[in-house]
C-alpha cells in the first residue's frame, strides 16, 4: 500500500475532525494529488493524517453521498471518474449556483473579500505571461470563485458549491491556447461589475464565464 498526499488546509470554517478530513480530501483530489480512479484507503488517509479510524470513516461515507468517492465490493474505494456528459451538466450546474451565489453575495463582501479576489486574479494573469502551473492556477482560480461565491458570507451555499466545484475538469481549461487570457479578462469584467455594485450583472457574468468555458473545452475536445 503506497501513501498518498493530504494535508489538512487552513479553514475557518470547517471545525470538527471529519468535516477536516473530508477537507483534506477533497483539496487533493482538486489540485490532483490524487487523481480520478485512483483506490483510497481509510489506512492510507489514517496514516497521512495522524488521526483514527472514526473520523476518516465517517469522512469517506460523507464523500461517497457526495458522489467524490465510489465504493465497489471486491474492489475498495476509488475517487470517482467522470464521463463527458457529467462534465456538461456539473458545468451548467455551477453556472446557475454561481449566478445566484455572486448576484446575493456581492453587496456583501467586504473590501478585504474583494481585494483579495482582485490579488489573485492578478497573480493568475502573471502566471498566464510566463509558464503556467497548472495544479496552482486551479487552487488560485478555485480561491477567487470561492471568495466571490460568499465563502465569507455565507459559507454553507460555499460548501455546496465547492463540493461540485473539484470534481470540474478545470485542469484542461488552462492548457487551451487563447483560453487562459479570455478567463482573466472576464474575471476582470466581474470584479467590474461587483465594484460598481450591480450584482445583478456580475451574477450575469459568472454565469457567462462558466457557460464560455464549458463551450471552449467541449469545442476543443471534438
Amino acid at each position: 500500500m503506497h501513501d498518498i498526499k493530504l494535508n489538512f488546509p487552513p479553514n475557518l470554517y470547517f471545525g470538527t475532525k471529519t468535516e477536516l478530513v473530508v477537507e483534506a480530501i477533497r483539496t487533493a483530489i482538486l489540485i490532483g494529488d490524487i487523481l480520478p480512479g485512483s483506490k483510497i484507503t481509510e489506512q492510507q488517509v489514517k496514516n497521512a493524517l495522524q488521526v483514527s479510524s472514526s473520523p476518516v470513516r465517517e469522512a469517506f461515507h460523507h464523500l461517497e453521498a457526495e458522489g467524490l468517492l465510489t465504493r465497489t465490493p471486491h474492489t475498495g474505494t476509488t475517487v470517482t471518474s467522470m464521463d463527458v456528459e457529467d462534465a456538461k451538466e456539473l458545468y451548467k450546474i455551477q453556472s446557475l449556483l454561481q449566478g445566484v451565489a455572486v448576484q446575493i453575495c456581492s453587496s456583501k463582501l467586504s473590501e478585504e473579500d474583494l481585494a483579495e479576489a482582485c490579488r489573485l486574479n492578478s497573480q493568475m494573469k502573471k502566471m498566464i505571461q510566463k509558464r503556467i502551473d497548472v495544479k496552482l492556477m486551479r487552487v488560485v482560480n478555485y480561491k477567487f470563485h470561492m471568495l466571490l461565491c460568499g465563502m465569507n458570507v455565507y459559507p454553507w451555499l460555499t460548501r455546496v458549491i465547492s463540493a461540485l466545484w473539484i470534481r470540474l475538469p478545470t485542469q484542461s481549461i488552462w492548457l487551451l491556447p487563447k483560453r487562459p487570457a479570455l478567463i482573466i479578462r472576464e474575471h476582470e469584467n466581474i470584479l467590474t461589475a461587483i465594484k460598481e455594485k450591480d450584482g445583478g450583472l456580475a451574477g450575469k457574468l459568472i454565469s457567462r464565464h462558466l457557460d464560455n468555458s464549458l463551450q471552449a473545452l467541449f469545442q476543443h475536445s471534438s
